[in-house]
């Protein structure tokens, strides 16, 4: 058996996997609600008593010789020596986009939504651009028909803005955050920081309907519900806006690892605005690299509905391992 994690900020998904990689047993927990991860491993593993041949772990943070710093999770660092001793196998730590770029071996053709066709070069070099709480990016690239993801911390990457309302989107943001990354306006809040700038800054009213709602629930939900609703128009520029720099940034990712074999946008978002993500604004914005132009037109563009993806991304390079 293998047992598989992917840990995000909000929940930890635990599973373990026979060695078809079909799950035998799944667990989701609130990452916020235990002291450390070796906690959850422990709650898992007290209803579940096969013996675990490998193990692996997605995590948001970069992971440096066994051992991880959790970016948006205030644990202590996650050491896989220490959890190889609770599961009693050994355990790899992969970034969770890495684990996500893994994932990508185990879908299926229709658990992709396709947003630019492309040509797709076999072999051609794959990246994961994962949007959730976090910004997450991957490469998975083929060596003599062997796959190696790399993971990279590419959304902590300065945010390039394009035009004049994208400069005052950098410098309303600075007023809370000194400096402006795509995760600060693509991940978990982008949305309700765009949304805040636009409302703050005299582009549009909000209603009061709509900040009622947003101070009782989910800010960024309420938000892309009256977008896609259309019955806020703020929340539909605010949309709009997110969409082209979320364009943008997968045509950045493109160009920098030569994505020739497909860019895969992951995460929890990408799903939730598939509408939005089918509509010309999204290729418009990620053909729109100058020279670049014609390169990104061949690039295929995918979206993952697979919400599960980092988890089987993760038992897939554990079973790797031990075959």
């Amino acid at each position: 058996m293998i047992l598989a994690g992917d840990i995000g900020a909000t929940n930890s998904r635990l599973a373990v996997f026979d060695d078809n990689l079909v799950v035998v047993e799944q667990q989701v927990y609130k990452s916020q609600e235990y002291k450390s991860f070796k906690d959850i491993v422990c709650k898992f593993l007290e209803s579940y008593s096969y013996p675990i041949k490998a193990t692996c772990f997605g995590l948001p943070g970069p992971v440096r010789e066994g051992k991880c710093k959790l970016t948006n999770v205030p644990w202590e660092v996650v050491d896989a020596t220490e959890l190889s001793e609770v599961v009693n196998s050994p355990v790899a730590l992969l970034n969770d986009a890495e684990a996500n770029a893994y994932g990508l071996e185990t879908l299926r053709d229709d658990e992709l939504v396709t947003l630019n066709a492309g040509s797709k070069i076999p072999g051609g070099n794959r990246a994961v651009v994962a949007v959730g709480t976090s910004l997450g990016e991957a490469v998975l690239i083929e060596v003599e028909g062997r796959f190696h993801a790399l993971g990279t911390e590419g959304g902590n990457a300065d945010f390039g803005p394009f035009d004049q309302l994208q400069w005052e989107l950098i410098r309303y943001t600075q007023s809370k955050y000194k400096r402006v990354s795509y995760e600060v306006v693509l991940g978990g809040q982008g949305l309700v920081q765009i949304y805040n700038f636009l409302r703050d800054t005299g582009y549009g009213v909000s209603p009061l309907w709509l900040e009622q709602e947003m101070q009782v629930g989910d800010k960024a939900a309420a938000i892309n519900n009256a977008a896609q609703s259309g019955e806020c128009q703020l929340c539909v520029q605010a949309l709009d806006m997110f969409v082209s720099i979320l364009a943008a940034e997968c045509g950045n990712a493109a160009v920098k690892y030569f994505s020739t074999g497909g860019i895969y946008l992951g995460g929890g978002m990408a799903p939730n605005i598939l509408k939005n993500l089918r509509q010309p604004l999204f290729v418009e914005n990620f053909i729109n690299k100058d020279k670049m132009r014609e390169f990104l037109q061949a690039i295929p563009v995918y979206v993952i509905l697979n919400q599960y993806t980092a988890l089987q991304g993760a038992a897939w390079y554990a079973k790797r391992g031990i075959s």
